[in-house]
C-alpha cells in the first residue's frame, strides 16, 4: 500500500471516529453531568469502599473469633473428660465416644483414638484415615485426615497414661460457611440501599436539571430578542429561585440600559447613513455629466467606491450589533448539518476552483442541530471566504462536524499559513486583521460576525492548528 493511500485511509478512519463521537455526544444523558448526581456517585463510591473494607474486616475478625471459640470448646471437652477420670483408661473413653457418636458426620466433633502401638482404635470420621504414625504431632494428625480439611481443622492431642493418644478436633468449614454468609447478605442489602439512593439522587438531579434548563432556555430566548422573558421562580424557594430572582433584576436593568443605547444608536445610525447615501447619489449624478474630463470622472468613481465601502462597513457593524443584541430576524429550528455543508460546498465550489482549491465535505452521516439555518449558513460562508482568501492555491479545504471539548462544532480546515495560538483571542475582535493589512483587503469584521452568530446560538468560536493550516470551530449548543 502506498503512502498516499495509507494517509487517505487514516484520514477516513479519523473522520469516522469523530462522527461517531459527535453522534454519541448528541445522545448523552445530561443528568449524568449534574453536580448533584456526581456528588451522589462520589458518596456511593466512597461508601461502597468503606463497606467493602468493613466486610473484609468483619470476615477476618469473625473467622479469628470462631477459631478461638472452637479452640476453647476443645479445651473444655478435654477438661470435662479429665474431670470425669476418663482420660486414664483408653477402653472406658472409647466406649464413651461410641455412645456419644453413633454415626459419623462432617459436623460432629472429630475424635481419633490411637493405641500405644500406633494402630487406629477408634474414629468417627465419614472416611477411614490413612496409617497413623504421627504420635503427638497435631499438624501431622490433621494432614492424615485429608489435605482439603486439614487446614480448617482445629484440634488438640492428649496422651493417656497407658501411652495411647486421644485427638479431639472440630471441622470449622461448616461453621465458617455460615458465618461468611452474614457479610454477603449485609453487603447485598447495602448495595440495594445504595442503588435506591442513586435512584432518589437521579430524581432530584432531573428536577434541578429541569430548573436549570428552564433558566437557560429563558436566557437563550432573552438573548434572541424576547425581552419580556423572565426566569421562572418556583414557590418552594430553593437556591435556584434566589438565582432566578437576581437574574430577573439584572435583566430589567439591562432592558433599561439597552433601550437608552438603542435609541441613541438608532438616531446616530440614521444621521450618519442618510448623509452618506445622499453623498453617494450626488457623486453618481456628478459622474454622469458630459463636461467632465476622464481624470475627473475617474476620481469621482473612486470617491463613490470609497463611500460605498463605508456604507458596507456601516451595515456590517449594524448587523453585528443586531445579532449581538438579539434584534435580528431569526428562526430557530432543527436542520440537517449534512445538507447545510453540501449547499455551502456547491455554492462556493466555482470560487474555490478559481482560487485553485477544492471544497470537501467530511461528513457522511445525518446529524441534526437546532438553530437558525440562514445565520449558520452566513457564519460558515464567512469562514469559507477567509479560508479561500488566506489559503488560495493550497489545495484542500475541509468542511465537517467534530466534537470539540464537549461541543458539537461545525469546522472549516485549510492548509494556509494559519494563526499563531497567541493571537487566537484577538482574531475575533472587531477591525483586527492580525498584521495582514497590506496582504488582503477587508476590515477585520468577518470573524466578529461569526462570533456574534455563535453566541446568539449559545456557542462560541474556537481555533486550532491543522499543521499546517488552521481549523476554525463554530461551536453550537446542541440543545
Amino acid at each position: 500500500m502506498s503512502a498516499t493511500a495509507a494517509n487517505g485511509l487514516w484520514r477516513r478512519l479519523q473522520t469516522k471516529v469523530q462522527q461517531w463521537q459527535a453522534v454519541c455526544a448528541s445522545r448523552d444523558p445530561d443528568f449524568l453531568s449534574t453536580s448533584n448526581f456526581r456528588q451522589a456517585i462520589s458518596i456511593v463510591y466512597l461508601f461502597m469502599l468503606m463497606m467493602l473494607g468493613c466486610i473484609i474486616g468483619f470476615s477476618v475478625l469473625s473467622e479469628s473469633l470462631l477459631r478461638s471459640h472452637v479452640h476453647d470448646i476443645i479445651m473444655n471437652d478435654i477438661y470435662t473428660y479429665s474431670a470425669k477420670s476418663r482420660l486414664k483408661d483408653s477402653s472406658t473413653l472409647v466406649d464413651q465416644l461410641r455412645n456419644e457418636y453413633h454415626q459419623p458426620g462432617d459436623e460432629l466433633p472429630i475424635a481419633l483414638f490411637i493405641g500405644p502401638d500406633g494402630q487406629l482404635i477408634y474414629h468417627n470420621m465419614p472416611y477411614a484415615p490413612g496409617p497413623v504414625h504421627c504420635q503427638m504431632n497435631v499438624d501431622c494428625l490433621k494432614r492424615n485426615m485429608g489435605a482439603e480439611s486439614g487446614s480448617n481443622v482445629i484440634g488438640l492431642a492428649v496422651r493417656l497414661r497407658d501411652g495411647s493418644i486421644f485427638f479431639r478436633a472440630y471441622n470449622a468449614v461448616p461453621m465458617l460457611e455460615r458465618v461468611r454468609t452474614i457479610p454477603l447478605v449485609a453487603g447485598a442489602g447495602v448495595f440495594i440501599l445504595l442503588m435506591f439512593f442513586l435512584l432518589v439522587s437521579r430524581h432530584f438531579s432531573l428536577r434541578n436539571l429541569q430548573s436549570v434548563r428552564q433558566i437557560r432556555d429563558a436566557l437563550r430566548r432573552y438573548s434572541t430578542g424576547e425581552k419580556h422573558v423572565r426566569m421562572p421562580v418556583s414557590p418552594w424557594g430553593n437556591d435556584l429561585d434566589g438565582l432566578s430572582s437576581d437574574i430577573n433584576q439584572n435583566l430589567e436593568r439591562i432592558d433599561r440600559l439597552m433601550d437608552q443605547v438603542r435609541s441613541t444608536a438608532g438616531h446616530v445610525a440614521h444621521e450618519l447613513r442618510t448623509p452618506l447615501t445622499h453623498l453617494q447619489n450626488r457623486l453618481y449624478n456628478l459622474s454622469e455629466r458630459d463636461d467632465l474630463s476622464d481624470s475627473a470622472r475617474l476620481e469621482i468613481d473612486k470617491a463613490s467606491s470609497e463611500v460605498q465601502s463605508v456604507l458596507n462597513l456601516f451595515r456590517t457593524v449594524l448587523r453585528i450589533g443586531e445579532i449581538e443584541s438579539g434584534r435580528c430576524v431569526h428562526q430557530f429550528a432543527q436542520f440537517s448539518v449534512q445538507e447545510l455543508l453540501h449547499d455551502l460546498a456547491e455554492y462556493y465550489q466555482p470560487l474555490a476552483e478559481a482560487q485553485q482549491c477544492r471544497l470537501v465535505v467530511e461528513l457522511s452521516t445525518g446529524i441534526q442541530l437546532f438553530g437558525d439555518r440562514a445565520l449558520v449558513f452566513q457564519a460558515m460562508a464567512n469562514l469559507i471566504e477567509n479560508a479561500l482568501k488566506y489559503a488560495a492555491g493550497q489545495g484542500r479545504i475541509g468542511l465537517g462536524i467534530q466534537l470539540y471539548r464537549g461541543w458539537l462544532s461545525l469546522c472549516v480546515k485549510d492548509a494556509g499559513p494559519g494563526i499563531s495560538p497567541a493571537l487566537y483571542g484577538a482574531a475575533t475582535e472587531r477591525f483586527e486583521r492580525l498584521g495582514q493589512q497590506d496582504a488582503q483587503k477587508g476590515y477585520g469584521l468577518g470573524l466578529s460576525l461569526v462570533k456574534a452568530i455563535a453566541e446568539l446560538h449559545g456557542g462560541k468560536i474556537a481555533f486550532a492548528s491543522a499543521q499546517p493550516g488552521l481549523i476554525v470551530y463554530l461551536c453550537l449548543n446542541r440543545n
